[in-house]
């Protein structure tokens, strides 16, 4: 039942073709919901864990929780190779396009007719911007590089999300 819960396993186990279920069952810490994230860190470091067992004080499953959540708390987003972004790439008039940063320089020099720069130091539209401009600029600032101009559209205080491209 959800409040006797003994374990976890990972889908990737189960691949590996086990005799049974069970011995792919792993252990989990199982935690008050009034812990610290500081202490949580301490057991999953500790327990060398990743996941544990959040319970209320009745001794009830409140739910899970992963490293991933309490680094996230602290730090804010960490991307992996897990995680799904949609990206824009648009032309919105003849020479103008609106483009996420994240997509790749090669893939729009080839797919949209550009001869953007390239470089070993980068591989994004964001790279080429940071490359260029030194740091990562405020939303509606204009960036020129070479024969086009970038007004960066929506912008994090880590990553430059959306902007916007026109050829002079």
């Amino acid at each position: 039942t959800i409040d006797n819960i003994i374990g976890y396993f990972e889908l990737k186990d189960m691949f590996k073709d086990p005799p049974d279920i069970m011995s792919c069952v792993r252990k989990l810490a199982i935690v008050p919901e009034t812990m610290t994230a500081n202490k949580l860190l301490k057991i999953f470091f500790d327990e060398k864990m990743n996941v544990a067992l959040v319970v209320d004080e009745f001794g009830g499953t409140s739910g899970m929780v992963t490293i991933e959540d309490v680094l996230e708390e602290i730090v804010g987003d960490i991307e992996d190779e897990h995680d799904y972004y949609e990206l824009t790439e648009k032309e919105i008039a003849p020479g103008e396009f609106v483009f996420s940063g994240r997509l790749e320089i090669d893939y729009l020099n080839e797919t949209y007719n550009l001869d953007l720069p390239e470089e070993d130091d980068y591989e994004t539209l964001a790279g080429l911007i940071l490359y260029h401009h030194g740091s990562i600029p405020v939303i509606n600032e204009t960036i020129n590089i070479g024969k086009y101009v970038f007004r960066v559209i929506k912008v994090t205080a880590t990553r430059i999300e959306l902007v916007n491209l026109k050829t002079e």
